[in-house]
């Protein structure tokens, strides 16, 4: 991915479910929706259902990249997988 491709600003609501999220990443980046996208915080897959809020990270006050279809804040990541 070209630098100029690879950051983006994404905002959120704390009040997401990761699912949301998940969606929201998948518009941004133009990712084919074949591709399975997990967030892990602190060595632990998130589940879909949870609320952003709930990992303690707050959007408004910490600053997470994406670069390459990789969400990074200290301890939070996503990665993604091809399907079948």
């Amino acid at each position: 991915v070209p630098p100029d491709q690879a950051i983006k600003l994404i905002e959120v609501d704390p009040n997401q479910s990761i699912a949301e999220i998940k969606k929201t990443v998948q518009r941004e980046y133009k990712l084919n929706p074949i591709l399975a996208i997990q967030f892990i915080f602190k060595g632990k897959v998130l589940p879909d259902q949870l609320k952003f809020a709930k990992i303690g990270i707050h959007p408004k006050k910490d600053v997470i990249n994406l670069e390459n279809s990789l969400l990074s804040c200290e301890t939070v990541m996503a990665t993604q997988a091809g399907g079948i």
